[in-house]
């Protein structure tokens, strides 16, 4: 991309901090945060599950947590979902729509590269970096593009896997442990306010035992063949007094296994 070009992107980008998307369809400063992540943006997540429930109350906290006024971008933000949440706060969102074609991306405000961000520097108080992390080749700087747009002293939001099933093929790319997030994030001019596991090891187990005994009778058989919708059904009702002994105890079981990690962090300088 040219000089001119690329200075022409970051300008017509930049005019989009005084425009608010999010307005007409926000969830209000009077909204349950929960209630209503649940029940409007994900009503296909099951809020008993661990991980699930987990999310619910991070991102409870992160809304109470931003400011109003604030200017957020939300980095590989799909179907911005996570801008209704913001509706007192300039909210952009990027992403390279390339995932699927059953995905909305009516919303999105600049077509861009998680890695090449046509922002100047200093240009957010907030960036949101949500399951986006295991779909960038170079991990290392899209996190070096985050630290560079935001201003000093920003806080970064990110949802990283380290157990998730190959998804967005072909387009997924790594898992993370704890300590690779923090190895990118401190060499990339963060601090770690905050990292921890979405749940235990026996909930990550029991769930992923969960989706394969039930899901692969109906993939190999067929969703409406009555071998498969038979052995389906056996396998929830055998699986039943697990799942419900795993929403019960995880936590009696170690956190070196959750499906994601939640990570707060704030630009150093």
């Amino acid at each position: 991309m040219s000089a001119v070009k690329q200075s022409e992107l970051i300008a017509a980008a930049e005019a989009l901090l005084s425009f608010d998307s999010v307005q007409t369809w926000g969830g209000g400063a009077n909204t349950n945060v929960e209630d209503y992540y649940f029940n409007k943006l994900f009503p296909v997540f099951n809020k008993r599950d661990r991980h699930w429930a987990f999310l619910g109350r991070k991102v409870a906290e992160m809304v109470r947590a931003i400011p109003a006024g604030s200017e957020i971008i939300d980095i590989g933000a799909g179907e911005c979902k996570y801008g209704a949440l913001f509706p007192g706060c300039s909210y952009i969102a990027t992403d390279l729509v390339f995932s699927s074609d059953k995905h909305d991306f009516s919303r999105i405000n600049v077509i861009a590269d998680a890695a090449a961000i046509p922002f100047k520097e200093a240009s957010f108080d907030v960036a949101l970096n949500l399951a986006v992390m295991e779909h960038v080749p170079d991990p290392n700087l899209v996190i070096h593009e985050m630290a560079r747009v935001l201003r000093p002293s920003g806080t970064a939001y990110a949802l990283i896997p380290l157990v998730r099933p190959e998804h967005l093929v072909p387009y997924d790319f790594q898992r993370f442990t704890r300590y690779g997030i923090q190895q990118l994030f401190t060499a990339n001019g963060f601090k770690i306010e905050q990292i921890e596991g979405s749940n235990n090891a026996l909930w990550t187990a029991v769930n992923y035992l969960s989706l394969y005994t039930k899901t692969t009778p109906l993939q190999k058989y067929g969703r409406r063949s009555i071998r498969g919708i038979f052995l389906n059904r056996m396998w929830a009702t055998l699986l039943w007094p697990l799942i419900e002994y795993a929403r019960l105890y995880d936590s009696s079981y170690p956190g070196d296994f959750p499906m994601y990690y939640w990570v707060r962090a704030s630009k150093m300088y």
